[in-house]
């Protein structure tokens, strides 16, 4: 057992059970709101002892303050579960209004808390609006304001553009969906038809080919006479051609022999 400073033993078991008596009273008001869970195996029973209600029931009288919570068998409190159920062996009715005054104290601690915390946050705004702003904060904070909600209008106008885009992008994939369905066939119907088209060509290239062939074999001697004729024809031009040139020859001569005769006949 430890000693204290003026040679005295410290009672570990006292400081134990104040320890625990003082976070009983500032955490067991908040863990006694929690709900137990749905999945949570029953807790067995235990029965209070007699005579440690009425010990504590002679305190609280004494001494005229009330006790949040009440602590049963603080030598086995270390090995049993937090979550047990208390079945006590026949109270009293000065035992059961004890009880109802321990919960009134519990809720009005609680109460008290409530308002102190409810002061503090209070106390709190007061005290920033009564902090002087600094210079040019208020500006600063207009601008921010200003340049938050321009990204907001445009965030939301592009969003409402990709909104359209999808609902478009999604009237478009419906039929294009549909027709996907059946391209299959019309692929195979459109390259049937086109060996057709080229079957098709084949054949008339090769009878085209055939006529051109016919064609130019019956031709060939119409082209000979004609050449022919064409030749005549140029050289009958250079025989009327020769002749008119005689016959202008001719004409001057004559010409010339009646300008001499007429030349004799004067004198």
């Amino acid at each position: 057992m430890p000693k204290k400073s003026d040679g005295s033993f410290k009672d570990a078991k006292a400081e134990m059970e104040m320890i625990v008596c003082f976070m009983s009273y500032f955490f067991l008001p908040i863990l006694r709101r929690l709900p137990r869970p749905g999945s949570a195996r029953p807790a067995p029973p235990r029965v209070k002892r007699q005579e440690s209600t009425e010990t504590l029931v002679g305190d609280r009288s004494g001494s005229g303050k009330t006790v949040s919570n009440v602590i049963i068998d603080s030598q086995n409190s270390d090995n049993e579960d937090d979550e047990q159920f208390v079945v006590e062996a026949g109270p009293q009715l000065a035992e059961m209004s004890e009880i109802e005054m321990v919960q009134a104290g519990d809720l009005e601690d609680e109460e008290k808390h409530g308002g102190l915390v409810k002061k503090i946050l209070e106390t709190k705004k007061d005290y920033e609006k009564l902090q002087p702003s600094k210079p040019g904060e208020k500006e600063r904070s207009l601008i921010f304001e200003s340049a938050w909600k321009k990204e907001k209008d445009i965030v939301s106008k592009e969003i409402e553009k990709l909104r359209v885009s999808i609902q478009t992008l999604c009237k478009s994939a419906l039929p294009l969906g549909k027709i996907m369905d059946y391209i299959q066939e019309d692929v195979d119907a459109m390259q049937n038809e086109l060996q057709l088209w080229h079957s098709e060509n084949r054949q008339h290239a090769e009878a085209l080919s055939k006529e051109q062939s016919i064609t130019d074999s019956a031709v060939e001697p119409l082209k000979a006479e004609l050449s022919e004729l064409e030749q005549q024809i140029k050289d009958q031009q250079d025989k009327i051609c020769a002749i008119k040139a005689n016959i202008l020859k001719n004409e001057e001569k004559i010409q010339k022999m009646v300008h001499s005769i007429n030349l004799t006949s004067r004198r």
